[in-house]
Parts: C-alpha cells; sequence; structure tokens
C-alpha cells in the first residue's frame, strides 16, 4: 500500500508540505500487516470523504526507536491531530511530548500507551480507540466453551509481556470461563511465529489431554493449528484467536481455526477521523472510543468474508 508505506523513501510523508485542512499525522507499526493495511485505508477513505488530510506513515521496524524517529519527524509539522499505533507502551511516551506540547491532540490506536508512564510525563491522550478487550476474551470464552466438554483444559498462549491489549484479552477469557473450564497459561512467544509452534508443541506435550487454545493473534492462532497439526492432533485441540483478518477469516472458513474474534481496524481508521474532526473543531471527545468486536466461526464466516473489511453487525457509534 503505497499511500501508507513510505519508511523507505527519501522523503518521509509526515514531511509533506501543511494545507489549510485539517491535518491528522498517523503513524502505525508497519504497512505488511493486514490489521495496519486496513486501518490506515479506511481512515484514508474517511479522510477524502470528510476533507480531512491524512498524512500515514510507519517506521517498518519492530524496534522502539525506528518509531521514535518518525514521531519526531513528525514533531515540526502543523497537525490538527496525531495519531499513534506504538510498537511499545512505554517507550513511545516521552517523544510525544513535543507534539503534545504544541497542543495537537494525540489518539492512541492499537497498543494501548502505558498509562503510569503517561502520568508520570504528564501527557495527556485525547482517546484510545479500540474494541473492549476484556469483552474479547468474554467472546472468545463463550464460544471455547461451547466447543469443548466441561471441565475441559485449554491454554491461553501468552505473546508479548508487555501487551496490555493482550493481558485485558486474557483477564475477560478467564472470568467468562471461570467455573466451566481449567484455563492455564503458556510460556511466552514474544509473537514469533516459530517460538509460539515451539512453545504450543512443549504445551501439548506437557498437557496430553489440552482441549483448546486461545491465541491473541490470528497469526499466533495458525501457528498453534501447526504445532497442533505436526503432533497429529488436528481436529481434537480447537483453536479460537483474535483478529479476524482475512488470513484469519480463510483459516475458520476453512476449519483450520475453530474461530476469530475479529476487531474490524477499518472501524477504528474510520472512528480516528471523524475524533479528530471533532477535536479539531473544538468538541469534546470521549477519552474512550470502544470499537466493534465480533466472534466468528463456520456459522457467520462466509457473510464476513463477503463484507470484509467491514463488519455484517450493526453497532452504536461510539462518537454519540
Amino acid at each position: 500500500m503505497a499511500a501508507a508505506g513510505c519508511g523507505d523513501s527519501d522523503a518521509s510523508e509526515a514531511a509533506a508540505p501543511a494545507t489549510d485542512e485539517t491535518r491528522l499525522g498517523l503513524l502505525v507499526p508497519d504497512t505488511t500487516s493486514d490489521a495496519w493495511d486496513t486501518l490506515t485505508e479506511a481512515a484514508l477513505d474517511e479522510g477524502r470523504d470528510s476533507g480531512i488530510e491524512i498524512s500515514p506513515d510507519s517506521a517498518e521496524d519492530a524496534q522502539p526507536s525506528a518509531q521514535i524517529a518518525k514521531v519526531e519527524a513528525f514533531a515540526p509539522e502543523k497537525l490538527d491531530c496525531f495519531a499513534i499505533g506504538p510498537v511499545d507502551s512505554k517507550a513511545l511516551v516521552a517523544p510525544l511530548a513535543a507534539i503534545a506540547g504544541k497542543k495537537v491532540p494525540i489518539f492512541n490506536v492499537g497498543l494501548r500507551l502505558d498509562q503510569k508512564s503517561l502520568q508520570d510525563a504528564g501527557l495527556p491522550v485525547a482517546s484510545f480507540i479500540g474494541p473492549n478487550d476484556i469483552e474479547v476474551g468474554h467472546q472468545a470464552a463463550r464460544k471455547m466453551i461451547d466447543a469443548v466438554p466441561a471441565g475441559s483444559t485449554v491454554a491461553m498462549l501468552l505473546g508479548g509481556s508487555a501487551d496490555m491489549n493482550a493481558a485485558d484479552q486474557r483477564t475477560g477469557f478467564r472470568e467468562a470461563a471461570a467455573g466451566t473450564l481449567d484455563v492455564v497459561l503458556t510460556a511466552s512467544t514474544e509473537d514469533d511465529y516459530t517460538t509460539a509452534v515451539n512453545v504450543v508443541t512443549d504445551t501439548i506435550s506437557a498437557r496430553p489431554g489440552l482441549k483448546g487454545i486461545f491465541a491473541g493473534s490470528d497469526v499466533m492462532g495458525r501457528a498453534a493449528t501447526k504445532a497442533i497439526a505436526d503432533l497429529g492432533k488436528t481436529g481434537s485441540i480447537e483453536v479460537i484467536s483474535v483478529g479476524g483478518t482475512i488470513e484469519g477469516l480463510r483459516a475458520v472458513q476453512s476449519g483450520e481455526l475453530t474461530a476469530t474474534v475479529a476487531t474490524y481496524p477499518a472501524s477504528v481508521g474510520e472512528v480516528l477521523v471523524r475524533a479528530c474532526a471533532q477535536a479539531a473543531a473544538g468538541k469534546a471527545v470521549k477519552p474512550r472510543l470502544t470499537t466493534q468486536s465480533w466472534l466468528v466461526d463456520k456459522a457467520n464466516v462466509a457473510a464476513e468474508l463477503t463484507s470484509y473489511p467491514r463488519s455484517t453487525q450493526p453497532f452504536p457509534d461510539p462518537l454519540v
């Protein structure tokens, strides 16, 4: 996606000349993953429809230092709003001070910025935009309860230890599964596919009666199904993931995944642009704008694929 990917160019899109339009700077971790590509495209489309200039950029690097450099490139620009999907919940807080110091509203999407770090830095965030991660966990657990016998042992696949969104999802999963399922936590995968395959392999070997796995992303879910297949256990262990990416939906359709909780990054991108328009007009914006999540399984995956990247289900407008 050329519009959003500029990490390898000499002149970053962050340095584009300012106009008289409302201008939103948008910094995402990368433009190669389905979720960030979808969010950015939706923001660009909404910007065109509403007359807001979107200046997207990405670090294309998982290291915080690369994204910090991009924040610093945005800082001198004339912006009406700035949005970030940070690769690190703490390391990106201090660099944002230069933008916040210009009274530019900052919006947080994706990984939630660390609240204590924000408080210590005195850094205001206009709004965090995204699904209710506790509810995401509830949705996954309700499906797991339907998919496996009562009392079954199921494992939550631990990704990055500092991912507060995923931690909330696991909290929600435990809450909804309490008293019905025996929930255990795996070793950390740090969201690496190969590591996840190995962790799942070890977990199944240690717990041969395991009946289900809850994974924090479709990629990690598919890593789990790879390990399960390698052990010859396909069909005996249910895997539910989070994301609802195009590959995740296709994996549900094929039966590789039992289900995925779709989190609709397109709706996040659209709400972000509309929230920026409100802030730029001097209107108050809710500090938490909750977007949709929806459980997708065999019963509804065909319809979700047809409507992708948008949901088939109505959802209350979070800005109202």
